[in-house]
């Protein structure tokens, strides 16, 4: 999906982030009171309405806002979501201007000239503190849970006047995991899982990965091998771990596929029953938005194979 810099960066969660992220501190009627929010990295910004221009940056934020219905209200978006948005929102994105990349940095200019009164961005993304020269409020997201996700889709329905949709949106999403969870639940297998997102970076404990491998009906070994979101490891932990399934995002750079060759990997369960998977749609699984049902569809699937998920 990403090259790695730019999953790096997109998935990176710093540990301030750990709790009571995504709250919204007030929000009241359109027309009488301002709406005061506090984002995931504890920055707080008030709106004197809601926002009727917005950029988003990375593909999780521009899907939040397709999904609360507010494509009229993109002025534009970066060129990672253009790249990496699946298909049920991929045809959406037609007719917003791209505002060129933002991983590692923004291009001020090209914001600027959109006019935005939002711009919805990610932690990781150098130069946001440059927008309030001009007077562009930045609401950053970035959830460590599942429950993250919801919070900032309600955040960003708050943001934008979007409150019905957005918590018709969640509603949704938590009706269709819990079916999900339901048809896991009648499984007693429990498999580990090393999810390789390229040069044996992982997942690691905290984040919104490693709550959907868990609903998923898995143990992800990768929360045991480092205190930090998203770890490099070694191949020596990796086979230390002896997951019984290798998950791989092909598309993020050299993987399982390409390094199974170090030593002892030949060892781990997963190589030798054969049990080492590419995600069909990293997409899906890799971004905190309502992308996460369809990831966890998919990791069911591959976790396992003898369920029946209905539609």
């Amino acid at each position: 999906m990403f090259k790695r810099l730019t999953l790096m960066t997109s998935l990176m969660i710093a540990s301030s982030l750990l709790a009571g992220c995504g709250n919204s501190v007030s929000s009241a009627s359109h027309h009488a009171t301002a709406i005061r929010l506090t984002d995931d990295a504890h920055h707080t910004i008030t709106l004197k309405k809601p926002a009727t221009r917005i950029v988003t940056l990375q593909p999780s934020n521009a899907e939040i806002a397709l999904d609360l219905g507010l494509k009229s209200e993109l002025v534009g978006t970066d060129k990672a979501t253009f790249q990496y948005t699946p298909k049920p929102w991929q045809h959406q994105l037609r007719g917003i201007p791209d505002i060129g990349p933002s991983i590692p940095g923004i291009n001020i200019e090209e914001i600027v000239a959109a006019k935005p009164n939002l711009v919805i961005a990610t932690g990781g993304i150098t130069g946001l503190s440059a927008l309030a020269r001009f007077h562009i409020p930045v609401l950053v997201l970035q959830p460590n849970s599942i429950n993250g996700i919801y919070r900032d889709i309600r955040l960003v329905g708050r943001a934008t006047g979007k409150n019905v949709q957005a918590r018709s949106l969640v509603a949704h999403m938590k009706q269709r995991i819990q079916r999900i969870q339901k048809a896991v639940s009648r499984t007693k297998s429990r498999p580990t899982v090393f999810y390789d997102l390229g040069g044996l970076y992982t997942v690691g404990p905290h984040t919104f990965l490693n709550s959907l491998i868990s609903l998923a009906g898995a143990t992800n070994v990768g929360a045991r091998l480092s205190a930090k979101p998203y770890p490099d490891v070694t191949a020596e932990q990796a086979v230390k771990a002896n997951p019984s399934i290798i998950l791989s995002d092909a598309r993020a750079g050299a993987t399982v596929f390409q390094v199974d060759h170090l030593a002892g990997f030949s060892s781990i369960r997963a190589v030798k029953q054969g049990r080492v998977y590419a995600v069909p749609h990293p997409s899906y699984v890799n971004e905190p938005s309502p992308a996460v049902v369809l990831g966890l569809e998919e990791l069911v699937t591959l976790l396992h194979p003898h369920l029946k998920l209905k539609p």
